[in-house]
């Protein structure tokens, strides 16, 4: 095999150094290779033993995948020289080596300084649903003793909160905030600062924090009403002889604007509250279908404005604020809750010698960060040369913390895409990555002290008509408010490697009607007498996946082999890919197989 070509911005993300450096890799761009080359560099050419590099992973799987290419990277270049003592080294210091994930990581820390906090060194694991009982168990022990007590507060959240059915809702709250904050580095002066920000003082209601997000809100929608109205005026102009509703659709733009345009709250709020549209009038020589069309768009217009003032508009500012206000005693009784039950369970566990994954990120932040001229931070610092963090996206505000907790301030090296960020869900913070990749500059414009931001946009997985369509998706549905970027050119994915050229590579993309009988897709096909029942989405799905994995293997479909030669598909040659394989893959199995076609699956299973 021949010796790695690797592009421009793949080599700066090689040998860069002296600097953060941030990597945005797009899907198909060589990260893990670019990530594995960078290592092999440090050690080979910069002569850095192995175990002097931080590389952190999201998965232990990936590590494990990482560690071995490592390896036999250092076998290809003993080969090479095998009198290489440094080379030789490296093999021995691999088995340990720093290849982890962040929780392996942590837990390290908290082993092998565990006295640097005062807890137990034989504190272990629980599972997760060990740790959920005594969850349950702690809140439930908390709330029978604040009944028992009478406790005021405690009972003024019961009447707030709850209903004749039980307790339960207060406790999902109460549960809900505690696991939230467990991705916050100082999860209880977190609480307080945020409690405190319902303190607020008397101020123009879109001063705040809530009526900025909120008026923003109001705003997108009138101007979504205008762009709608101005399309149909636009439309209108083919028509002949519309004056009335020209006048009209102007008319309406012009109020819309006029509220758009205002700055404070009640202002707003009076502009919607007597927002009143011109009653419709239709000219006589435009189409019905045009007329409709028009006036069914002004009245869904006019009804979305109107539903403002249930939802979003329903106070004056004074209101509001006083309605902010009056949350701010509330919350602060959730506050006090929440952290007791945070102790007492934190209680829970020491007594019975248990720490969860959680505990593990927060005792390790808590030794690196136990003083100021902290020697435990300060030994890491002077241990590792690079911190190599893959599928940055991902990270968490107290991964974050812990990391550059350790770091020289110019020696943390991050991969990822914020495009496949998925993990919000589990508290990730993409923003950590967008930060970053809107401050850091990129090579042409870098300067000293800053940070370095390299761009991997090449796609070496896919042909170009399968990067147009992406591209094209995702410029029309990821903007900075869904999806945290702008889709634009400079994220286009580009083509990075050569295919020979082909028939029939026309990119299909199918969109299923729910909507529509099952029988839309058998067409052609036999149907018994018997009203078609309508069949769960997945099931529709895996039908059309069936049928047209029959189509192409009918077909004759030619595929392009590694030599460069053409030949009919096969099975083999067809991969299914689900979002959840265990639940969803035996429904496909089983519709494959109704279709007499060959088929396989690692969670094979029957579907009564």
């Amino acid at each position: 095999m021949g010796e790695v070509k690797w592009t421009k911005e793949q080599t700066l993300a090689i040998k860069e150094k002296g600097q953060n450096i941030l990597v945005s890799a797009a899907a198909g761009s060589g990260k893990t290779a670019v990530l594995v080359e960078r290592i092999i560099n440090k050690i080979i050419n910069e002569k850095i033993d192995i175990d002097r590099i931080l590389v952190v992973t999201f998965t232990k799987a990936v590590a494990s995948e990482m560690r071995g290419k490592i390896l036999d990277a250092i076998y290809k270049e003993i080969e090479k020289d095998p009198n290489n003592s440094h080379l030789q080294k490296q093999i021995t210091l691999l088995a340990k080596a720093s290849i982890c994930t962040i929780d392996a990581f942590c837990l390290d820390i908290v082993k092998n300084n565990f006295f640097e906090i005062g807890i137990s060194p034989n504190l272990k694991i629980a599972e997760g649903t060990e740790i959920e009982i005594l969850k349950e168990e702690t809140l439930e022990d908390l709330f029978e003793e604040k009944y028992e007590a009478q406790d005021k507060e405690f009972l003024e959240l019961i009447n707030t909160y709850t209903s004749y059915k039980g307790d339960e809702k207060l406790k999902e709250i109460i549960l809900g905030i505690y696991r939230f904050m467990q991705s916050i580095p100082f999860p209880e002066k977190w609480l307080e600062e945020k409690v405190e920000m319902l303190n607020i003082e008397k101020t123009s209601f879109e001063k705040t924090v809530w009526g900025e997000i909120l008026l923003k809100k109001v705003k997108d929608s009138l101007k979504d009403g205008i762009l709608r109205l101005e399309n149909e005026l636009e439309n209108l102009k083919y028509e002949e002889n519309a004056p009335k509703m020209t006048v009209i659709l102007t008319e309406d733009i012009r109020k819309i604007n006029k509220i758009y345009e205002l700055n404070t709250w009640d202002e707003v709020y009076n502009g919607i509250n007597e927002f009143s549209p011109d009653r419709f009038s239709g000219d006589k020589e435009v189409p019905d279908e045009v007329k409709k069309r028009i006036k069914n768009t002004r009245t869904k217009i006019k009804d979305e404005i109107k539903g403002l003032t249930n939802t979003i508009m329903l106070y004056t500012s004074d209101e509001a604020n006083e309605d902010v206000k009056s949350m701010y005693d509330s919350l602060s009784r959730i506050k006090n809750l929440v952290i007791e039950f945070s102790d007492r369970l934190a209680k829970a566990k020491q007594d019975r010698n248990i720490m969860d994954f959680n505990d593990i990120e927060h005792f390790a932040l808590r030794i690196l960060n136990s003083s100021e001229e902290n020697h435990v931070a300060e030994k890491y610092r002077e241990k590792y040369e690079e911190i190599l963090i893959d599928e940055y996206q991902d990270s968490n505000l107290v991964q974050e913390y812990i990391l550059n907790s350790i770091s020289k301030g110019n020696n943390i090296f991050m991969v990822g895409d914020v495009k496949q960020s998925i993990y919000k869900f589990r508290q990730a913070r993409p923003e950590l990555f967008i930060e970053k990749y809107e401050t850091y500059k990129d090579i042409e414009e870098l300067k000293e002290g800053d940070n370095l931001k390299i761009q991997l946009f090449k796609n070496f997985r896919s042909r170009k008509n399968i990067l147009d369509l992406t591209n094209i998706v995702f410029s029309n549905i990821m903007s900075k408010e869904l999806g945290d970027i702008d889709y634009n050119e400079k994220e286009y994915l580009n083509l990075g490697a050569e295919y020979p050229e082909g028939k029939n590579l026309e990119t299909e993309i199918h969109v299923i009607d729910l909507k529509e009988e099952e029988e839309s897709i058998y067409k052609g096909e036999e149907k018994n007498s018997e009203e078609v029942e309508r069949v769960e989405d997945i099931l529709l799905e895996a039908k059309f996946v069936a049928r047209k994995i029959k189509d192409l293997i009918n077909s004759g479909y030619m595929i392009c082999n590694k030599d460069k030669s053409y030949r009919k598909i096969t099975y083999k040659d067809i991969a299914i890919l689900l979002r959840s394989a265990q639940s969803l893959a035996p429904i496909y199995e089983q519709e494959i197989s109704k279709l007499n076609l060959p088929v396989f699956c690692d969670t094979s299973a029957r579907v009564s």
